[in-house]
């Protein structure tokens, strides 16, 4: 029996950390979707900035606030984890669409991906192509194919970022548990690398679409860019944690998966920047 998905309300869950700079025009562009039956979930993680004030002046019937009053974890992308958690428990859209508070939405976002989903009934998952911001530059990145390969030359995991996706609300409640483990591994993986590296390893229904709806602003994540150019521990720490990760979901999942040669090179490294 085919689903009916039309006119469904769909929730828009934000996560923000001090993005004052950008978090009006990244709720204006959730206000701005052409498609109308919407809900607005902020999630506050604690920010230091004036984000605070910016978030109380959006306060109505369609956009929720929450203010966390203390961060659960010492991690960024466990307190991401946390963050989409209560969000999502807090929200009543069939469809769950994530952006990042630095980060926009086209105004068709949300009835282009509505489309996509009533075209084809059975995907649970779907990503759209990012639009790259450096320097108030927009970049657009060659087109992510629908079944590329997830790690290019077996070495490095390549996927978009977690403002290009969108789920079903069951199956994001599902892929919440099958990506969660103990908060002292993979403290360094963010959503978006553990959610479609499981995708696409164990789930058959979703679509990369070839069409850029999201744009993905680079200007605060320039820090964390600059480390891994320099490869320093934590670069290190998290290549190790993304092979180690693979092996875990396999495993959980009862499966057979063969290491690569850069698995054993990047362990070796970790273990003599213990020494």
């Amino acid at each position: 029996m085919k689903r009916e998905r039309k006119n469904v309300l769909v929730s828009i869950l934000v996560n923000n950390f001090n993005n004052e700079k950008y978090l009006n025009k990244c709720i204006d562009s959730c206000i701005k979707q052409t498609y109308k039956n919407i809900e607005i979930i902020i999630f506050d993680d604690k920010s230091t900035d004036s984000s605070k004030n910016i978030l109380e002046k959006y306060k109505n019937n369609k956009i929720k606030i929450i203010f966390n009053k203390k961060k659960k974890f010492n991690s960024g992308p466990l307190n991401q984890l946390n963050s989409i958690y209560i969000s999502l428990k807090q929200s009543k859209g069939k469809y769950i669409f994530l952006l990042d508070g630095d980060d926009y939405f086209l105004k068709n976002k949300i009835s282009q991906s509505i489309k996509t989903f009533n075209l084809n009934p059975k995907i649970v998952f779907l990503q759209d192509n990012p639009i790259y911001k450096y320097d108030n530059k927009n970049i657009l990145p060659k087109k992510i194919k629908p079944k590329r390969k997830i790690f290019v030359n077996h070495t490095w995991p390549f996927f978009s970022p977690t403002s290009t996706m969108s789920f079903e609300r069951d199956f994001l409640v599902k892929l919440l548990a099958k990506i969660a483990f103990s908060k002292s591994l993979f403290d360094q993986m963010f959503f978006d690398a553990r959610a479609f590296i499981y995708i696409y390893f164990f789930e058959k229904n979703y679509i990369v679409s070839d069409k850029y709806l999201t744009i993905y602003n680079q200007n605060l994540k320039g820090d964390t860019l600059k480390n891994y150019q320099k490869k320093n521990k934590n670069w290190w720490v998290r290549r190790l944690q993304y092979h180690c990760y693979v092996d875990s979901i396999f495993k959980r999942n009862k499966k057979t998966h063969f290491k690569f040669i850069d698995y054993y090179i990047t362990l070796l490294i970790n273990l003599i920047l213990k020494i």
